[in-house]
């Protein structure tokens, strides 16, 4: 595989990337990466701060676009960006202006962190809102945390028990070796992320192999953000993995979810 020319890093946050690695931004054209951009915001305070962010994530993403790094985004509340005035009825008219932008691929990073009463009000809301922006040719991206992710990600799937009807266009990631099995089965895509701190190759390697009946639902990322990993595009040579198994997970699958052509 090491003929393939692309790596679709499908979970980063460029906004950020740009504000604490500016040249990495070089690195990901000279690496033919492609790059899908979820929203996480530090320091928002207000609804009115979110919304500024939200837009500054978009013209960042336009931005890149322009200058030759092929780019995407999501648009969405990530659960440790909601400020406490944000109401769920606010929700629709914070993401309805970046849904029909041709670089804007749906809704994220959304989800749970503390599972607290707000988050849950959050989420559900972007999920109702998620299932109308399907029908735009739009995905849903959700995240669950680091912290007591087996429990985490077990209470997210009971939430979305009752929306299995959109599984085929929801990503549930940071998918652990303990956990991507529950998603799998439940039938929505999962997404892994490879670093030092998340998901080591070892572990990627184990998931392979262990879910090679469902590999055309598993994608990896970086998750690269005020931190930065080359992990993605360090294994795009595949240790341990079949060429075409490898050829899915860093490329092909991401690109049938996201509708990157």
């Amino acid at each position: 595989m090491a003929n393939m020319k692309n790596i679709i890093d499908s979970h980063v946050h460029l906004d950020l990337i740009e504000q604490y690695h500016p040249h990495r931004i070089k690195w990901l054209k000279d690496n033919d990466c492609i790059v899908v951009s979820w929203a996480y915001f530090e320091g928002v305070d207000s609804v009115l701060k979110l919304r500024d962010c939200l837009e500054y994530k978009a013209q960042c993403i336009r931005k890149h676009y322009a200058d030759g790094l092929k780019c995407y985004y999501l648009a969405g509340v990530h659960p440790r960006s909601i400020p406490q005035d944000l109401k769920p009825e606010t929700i629709e008219s914070l993401l309805e202006p970046y849904i029909d932008d041709p670089l804007c691929l749906g809704i994220g990073e959304i989800g749970f962190e503390t599972f607290d009463a707000k988050e849950r009000e959050i989420f559900i809301a972007q999920i109702e809102l998620g299932k109308n922006f399907l029908k735009r040719g739009k995905i849903i991206g959700v995240h669950t945390s680091r912290t007591n992710k087996l429990s985490a990600t077990e209470s997210t799937l009971k939430i979305l028990d009752h929306f299995t009807d959109i599984a085929p266009s929801l990503v549930i990631d940071h998918c652990s070796i303990e956990t991507i099995d529950a998603v799998l089965n439940a039938g929505f895509w999962a997404g892994v992320t490879l670093s030092k701190i998340k998901t080591s190759w070892d572990d990627m390697k184990n998931i392979v192999s262990t879910h090679s009946d469902k590999i055309d639902r598993i994608m990896c990322n970086t998750d690269s953000g005020t931190k930065f990993f080359e992990d993605v595009l360090k294994f795009k040579n595949f240790y341990g993995v079949p060429a075409d198994i490898s050829e899915k997970i860093f490329y092909l699958n991401a690109a049938q979810f996201f509708k990157i052509h």
